[in-house]
């Protein structure tokens, strides 16, 4: 997937921000900061290994796979604890026949476990950012 935009600053010397369009898939995988809630402009930390300078215009590229990893992880992993959080606990609470509000206290128990998985998400986000899998890379200055 590639994508045009300009460098608005330089991070250090292989990182900098990049200002562009949003695309319909990029939605918000969570290295994007909006600038306004009407803008559809955003700022995405980018590899800049080629050296581009504030001002720039540039293109990013990000393979498909990274994308749809990076779309699994903020989305698709706390839909999944939601979902076992609130099944599993209604399965034990059912077969050791509590008599309470079962079904609340199993949503609560899934709202719970996708706590947490945002939580892990969290915590590891210093790993995810430092192995730069998930950035886009600079691949040419227009």
């Amino acid at each position: 997937m590639n994508q045009q935009g300009f460098i608005v600053e330089i991070v250090d010397d292989k990182t900098a921000k990049m200002r562009m369009q949003r695309h319909s898939a990029c939605a918000s995988c969570g290295k994007c900061a909006k600038l306004t809630s009407e803008s559809q402009d955003l700022i995405v930390e980018v590899d800049n290994q080629i050296g581009a300078k504030v001002g720039d215009h540039v293109e990013v590229s990000m393979e498909t796979v990274k994308v749809m990893k990076a779309t699994m992880l903020a989305y698709i992993l706390p839909l999944i604890f939601l979902v076992a959080g609130t099944a599993i606990s209604f399965g034990v609470l059912n077969a050791i026949s509590f008599k309470g509000p079962l079904e609340v206290i199993s949503g609560l128990c899934g709202l719970l476990c996708t706590f947490l998985s945002y939580l892990y998400l969290r915590k590891n986000d210093k790993k995810y950012r430092d192995s730069r899998d998930y950035i886009p890379v600079v691949v040419r200055i227009v």
